[in-house]
């Protein structure tokens, strides 16, 4: 099965200090309904079976539950929803979307309580309403799962939160280190954390996880020589590792990764890893030149063997021959609005099981506006 990521618009309801996405971007419209339908058509005549709907925030689109709607129609058999979970507190929102034909959802929290959380999302009483709305969710027996974006601020509590949400019911949980991009440059004094402290973060986590008898977290913009050991747990450290399968092989996680703007430094050169790992964000190596203390992983860390586990090279799926795993579609980042129309790009990742490389295309277009939408 393969998954389509379409992210709507960078329009959000939430002004999140560690956000990555620069709030300029807000101004421009949304992906039109048609495009979006379409690109669903498309997608699922060429055998995708999971779309995930991201944002921004997506659940600001009054057209959410009628692509939920369409995505079941077409086929698809795992739809997501990525929310900061502000309007499932809504009465009966959450319903509706499952109505609509949602099956997932993914809400985005960041302190163990209201203090902590509403502090970083600058939104007075967005804790209580996502926390009601993840309990609604998990009450109709939807999967849901959680982020968590790691700060200085939120870190030393990270165990406090993988505690008091493992209690709640969630299993499910992706622990995503920054990009120092967009607003959190802004905010830099008070968000920016080193990844090796962000690792040390993690680490006291783990043993939450391990006393629960729980599936162990996803690492999200982690390189694994931050934590060799937590390898077979990171996403989109390498182009493989944009996927999360059950144990068919079927994707129920989707996190993309690209080649763009990364870079190696001192350490990479003598690390097993080489050879798939993407190396670091430029953004990042500005701040921590010459790998911020970390060195290079000398052997290559053995895949996860039980459960859900992530997509890597030599794990024995799309190993063989050549297969278009994965999609994204969405307006391109920092334009303006324009009587011209909407830019739009799509970014397709296709495994070369044959080579052992990754091939990343994309395709830009300008859509007229039609029904784009700012919402």
């Amino acid at each position: 099965m393969k998954a389509i990521e379409v992210l709507l618009s960078y329009a959000c309801n939430e002004a999140c200090a560690f956000c990555s996405q620069d709030i300029a971007w807000r101004r421009a419209p949304g992906l039109p309904f048609a495009l979006v339908a379409r690109e669903l058509f498309k997608a699922a005549k060429e055998g995708y079976g999971a779309v995930c709907f991201s944002g921004g925030e997506p659940t600001l689109r009054g057209d959410l539950g009628r692509m939920l709607a369409l995505s079941r129609k077409l086929g698809f058999e795992y739809r997501r929803v990525q929310t900061n979970g502000l309007r499932l507190g809504s009465p009966d929102y959450a319903a509706e979307l499952a109505a609509a034909g949602a099956t997932h959802f993914r809400v985005s929290l960041h302190g163990h309580d209201a203090a902590a959380h509403d502090a970083l999302v600058k939104v007075p009483g967005a804790f209580a309403k996502a926390a009601a709305g993840l309990e609604d969710v998990m009450a109709r027996g939807l999967a849901v799962g959680v982020n968590f974006v790691l700060t200085a601020e939120n870190a030393p509590s990270l165990p406090a939160f993988c505690s008091a949400f493992l209690e709640r019911g969630v299993k499910d949980f992706v622990l995503i280190y920054p990009l120092f991009e967009g607003d959190l440059v802004a905010h830099e004094g008070r968000m920016r954390i080193g990844m090796p402290d962000a690792a040390a973060a993690v680490r006291r986590a783990w043993p939450v996880f391990e006393r629960a008898g729980a599936a162990r977290p996803h690492l999200l913009n982690f390189t694994p020589c931050a934590a060799p050991e937590l390898t077979p747990w990171m996403l989109a450290w390498s182009p493989h590792s944009i996927l999360v399968l059950d144990a068919a092989g079927r994707p129920v996680d989707l996190y993309m990764a690209s080649h763009d703007d990364r870079l190696r430094t001192g350490p990479c050169g003598a690390c097993a890893l080489s050879s798939e790992c993407l190396g670091f964000k430029r953004s990042w190596l500005e701040r921590f030149p010459g790998g911020g203390g970390l060195g290079p992983v000398d052997r290559v860390p053995e895949p996860g063997r039980r459960g859900a586990r992530i997509l890597r090279r030599g794990t024995g799926l799309f190993d063989a021959g050549r297969h278009e795993v994965a999609r994204a579609v969405q307006p391109v980042a920092g334009q303006a609005p324009s009587g011209a129309g909407l830019r739009v790009e799509r970014m397709t990742v296709t495994l070369d099981g044959g080579a052992g490389r990754v091939i990343e295309e994309r395709a830009e277009w300008l859509e007229p506006l039609g029904e784009a939408s700012h919402a």
